[in-house]
């Protein structure tokens, strides 16, 4: 259907990672790309050093004009001037490469020593989240971790699966189906398997109340189910809106350290070269039909963003809690649902609401531990603070319902009409296109030499293993602000290039896997990084096969375009779309009678913030003043 779709073909390549076939002559590419001779330089050159044919020409066109050879002194004029513009042109050449071989060295350095931070980074990140952690919510994400790693040794299987279960026994069995696994035995491994299937659906449903994330990944590797480099790893939903929120609002805590470890790892993989496709579809006809139809996507993107606002502010705020010590067993917070983030918080907020009221009375009665009661005040306040941040987004997010829904009534006006107008061919209007997100050569080594100059002024220590010895005064230690910090100038400096606060592209890169690091390791050479970044970035699939089923559902949900047959069998071979998933769109969604209600939403309703907590703050405010006042007079 070349009239309502247009792409563009991209070449697949199946096999598994293959890392003795590639080279390090891609970072020579992309440090000598910005760099290449400019068109004014080759220009000049090539007038300087066209000496003779000048010389040639001006004897032709002497003798032409006045029909006589050219006067001696006039031929020595332009032999002079040759040899002295052949000489400027050969000089200017010269200094040229010298000054280009230079800046191509460093920008190479550059990229090569961008290549290596990043990952070191990362794994810094990861062991500061698990800093203010208690040992046993340690321990659980920090095999969580390993269970995602794609070369696992069995010994490692096992010592996380022991870690997660506590059951010695199960963990000998993990270490057993991993041995058989790699050696192909995959009958023995089964039978392992069935052996153990009791015990996997038990811990299994244990885990998933609080660590859904950590729950699937045990109960893959006890399948015997390991996923694969081209597979990668999915992303932590809204991480974006998170990171550009808090630089906008400047306030840190609106951000987690995993969404500074998830925009890190973006940034790595652009700059390994990776590209990420997604599908837009445009209209191309009346003025009117089109303006109402970007005026229905932006307020779709706004309502979009209005109820991950939501889930973010809950999750920001679960996070901090447990950071700060409060009774909380949420440790990140990653597949769960709103309704349960937000009961934690709750329940979360009143113990520290209780704890600052207990706190008061015991420096009322004593006159003492107030500086414990400040601290635990601080804490109050700030998770007010950010309990009032997810209040406000639930109140935008009715206000951006009803704007949605204005739009889409006036849109589904407009289309009806021109629909029933043969005139119109609306159908052949609307135009499916595969929008991808990339860094071009260029552009990757302006990012790398931004990074690289604000890596160099922060002065963070390069190996993310650190031993008790002092640092240096030219190192800075990694902190949570130093880390948001890192992840807010990451996001600044990409955003003029693949334009992060687009809705459109937010969705699309959280909607793609990332390249999995699970090879790298810490302390690895940057040549190495380099070749493993490069080849992971290559090897993840382009699935576009759930932006295709949801463009479908759009198509007669939005647009009023019913499904064809034909329109079905393109988005199955063109995007791998599930032919099941479209027959039953195109049989449920009627595309005539599309009456899309946002009143069967439920969004999570966030209420204001409880007034004991705000009377338990008061109280402990007016406490410590009475007592700092008392410390200054005496």
């Amino acid at each position: 259907m070349p009239a309502l779709f247009s792409r563009r073909r991209q070449q697949r390549n199946d096999d598994d990672l293959q890392l003795e076939e590639r080279d390090l002559s891609w970072l020579e590419k992309v440090a000598r790309a910005p760099h290449q001779e400019p068109w004014s330089v080759t220009i000049l050159q090539y007038a300087w050093t066209a000496g003779p044919v000048t010389l040639l020409a001006a004897f032709a066109g002497y003798y032409i004009g006045y029909g006589t050879m050219m006067p001696l002194d006039r031929t020595l004029y332009f032999i002079g001037y040759s040899i002295v513009a052949i000489g400027m042109g050969l000089f200017t050449k010269l200094m040229y490469n010298v000054t280009h071989g230079r800046k191509v060295n460093k920008d190479k350095n550059n990229l090569l020593s961008i290549i290596d931070r990043i990952p070191e980074i990362i794994y810094m990140v990861r062991d500061l989240a698990q800093r203010n952690m208690a040992e046993d919510a340690r321990r659980i994400h920090s095999a969580g971790i390993l269970l995602r790693k794609l070369d696992l040794g069995p010994e490692w299987v096992s010592t996380a699966v022991e870690d997660i279960t506590g059951d010695p026994k199960l963990a000998r069995k993990a270490e057993q189906i991993e041995i058989f696994r790699r050696a192909g035995l995959y009958h023995r491994m089964r039978d392992i398997v069935h052996e153990v299937s009791e015990e996997t659906e038990r811990y299994h449903k244990e885990l998933k109340e609080l660590h859904p994330r950590i729950a699937e990944a045990l109960k893959s590797r006890l399948s015997g189910i390991v996923a694969r480099p081209h597979e990668g790893q999915p992303r932590e939903p809204l991480f974006i809106e998170r990171i550009l929120t808090a630089s906008e609002r400047d306030n840190e805590e609106l951000m987690t350290l995993h969404d500074v470890e998830e925009i890190l790892i973006l940034c790595f993989e652009l700059i390994c070269g990776r590209e990420i496709s997604w599908l837009k579809i445009e209209y191309t006809g009346r003025w009117d039909l089109a303006k109402a139809l970007d005026k229905l996507e932006e307020e779709r993107n706004d309502f979009r963003i209005s109820r991950a606002r939501v889930y973010s502010r809950l999750k920001a705020l679960t996070t901090w809690l447990h950071n700060v010590d409060v009774q909380n067993d949420i440790i990140t917070g990653h597949g769960l649902s709103p309704q349960k983030l937000l009961t934690a918080a709750t329940e979360s907020l009143d113990n520290l609401s209780l704890q600052v009221r207990q706190a008061r009375d015991l420096t009322r009665k004593t006159g003492k531990h107030v500086m414990a009661l400040n601290i635990k005040r601080k804490q109050l306040d700030k998770a007010i603070q950010l309990y009032n941040e997810a209040h406000r987004a639930y109140l935008k997010q009715g206000r951006d319902s009803d704007k949605l829904k204005r739009a889409l009534k006036h849109w589904q006006k407009l289309s009806t009409l021109y629909q029933q107008n043969p005139a119109e061919n609306f159908k052949r209007s609307l135009t499916i296109s595969e929008q991808s997100i990339e860094l071009d050569d260029d552009t990757r080594m302006e990012v790398a030499n931004r990074l690289e100059e604000f890596l160099k002024e922060s002065r963070l220590r390069r190996e993310s293993y650190r031993t008790h010895s002092p640092l240096s005064p030219a190192q800075k230690d990694l902190t949570e602000t130093r880390a948001r910090e890192v992840a807010i100038e990451v996001a600044t400096i990409l955003d003029p290039y693949i334009h992060l606060h687009d809705p459109q592209i937010q969705r699309a890169i959280e909607s793609s896997n990332a390249s999995s690091l699970a090879f790298l390791e810490p302390g690895m050479s940057a040549k190495t990084k380099a070749t493993l970044g490069e080849a992971l970035a290559a090897d993840v699939d382009k699935n576009l096969s759930a932006s295709a089923e949801k463009l479908a559902q759009n198509l007669i949900r939005y647009y009023r375009v019913p499904l064809s047959e034909r329109t079905i069998n393109f988005l199955v071979q063109t995007y791998q779309a599930d032919l099941e998933r479209l027959q039953f769109i195109a049989q449920f969604e009627s595309p005539m009678s599309a009456r899309y209600s946002l009143d069967n939403i439920s969004p999570i309703e966030v209420p204001p913030a409880k007034n004991n907590w705000q009377i338990d703050l008061y109280n402990a405010n007016k406490i410590i003043s009475k007592y700092s006042s008392a410390t200054i007079h005496s």
